[in-house]
């Protein structure tokens, strides 16, 4: 064993915290890994002894903001970044990477525990997410547009729908689930639920197909 491994906290415990991650790097104040998992090195100990920012990121000083472990070593509080790339082949890739203290007996931040994890299906489905929720807003943005107003569109021979009810109805007749509504006007499930219930009433209909029809032809969808 090498004089930096014989220098590495208890390992069966990382071991076990390494199981968390996708990979586990302990590195000590210099930057120099004492032990690492890396699945995607073919050899995790020929890491061991270098500087992680040399063979992570290709680098001859310490990592500017990619890293959160300089930040950690600095306050001593667990630190996190992101990073992005997209790979030879034009595929994108996000990771996060998280850094925690390890501290000595006298309580001194010895070393670093950097905890990385794959993040690309979470940040496709947030940037998903947020097109589908902007897409939503223009279209709530839109319908306001129309000057609804006092007197919103109104069955023949029924009480109006006021216009609260006329976004729940738009946004059903898209499609949306109830808690999706309900998320994107900010209100309750159940005050969805009272709004359709009322909207029913109101065009005497008896589902959200027959309500989406009436919706289509009053040209709110």
């Amino acid at each position: 064993m090498s004089h930096n491994q014989s220098q590495a906290p208890d390992l069966t415990a990382w071991q076990i915290l390494a199981s968390l991650g996708d990979s586990l790097m302990i590195v000590d104040r210099n930057y120099r890994v004492i032990w690492s998992k890396e699945p995607l090195m073919e050899d995790d100990q020929s890491v061991v002894g270098q500087f992680c920012y040399r063979v992570f990121a290709d680098r001859d000083t310490p990592c500017p903001g990619s890293c959160p472990v300089r930040p950690m070593f600095a306050d001593g509080r667990p630190h996190s970044a992101e990073r992005h790339f997209v790979t030879s082949s034009g595929e994108e890739i996000w990771r996060e990477a998280k850094a925690y203290p390890i501290v000595d007996r006298r309580g001194v931040v010895a070393f670093a525990a950097r905890i990385s994890f794959d993040i690309t299906h979470r940040k496709k489905r947030q940037s998903r997410l947020e097109g589908e929720l902007m897409t939503l807003e223009r279209s709530l943005e839109e319908m306001n547009r129309f000057q609804l107003g006092e007197m919103p569109f109104q069955p023949q021979g029924k009480i109006p729908l006021t216009r609260r009810e006329l976004e729940v109805l738009r946004l059903t007749a898209q499609g949306l689930s109830k808690p999706r509504i309900a998320h994107v006007l900010g209100i309750s499930q159940n005050t969805v639920k009272r709004h359709v219930v009322n909207i029913f009433n109101k065009l005497g209909v008896n589902d959200r197909a027959q309500a989406a029809v009436w919706a289509a032809r009053q040209g709110l969808v």
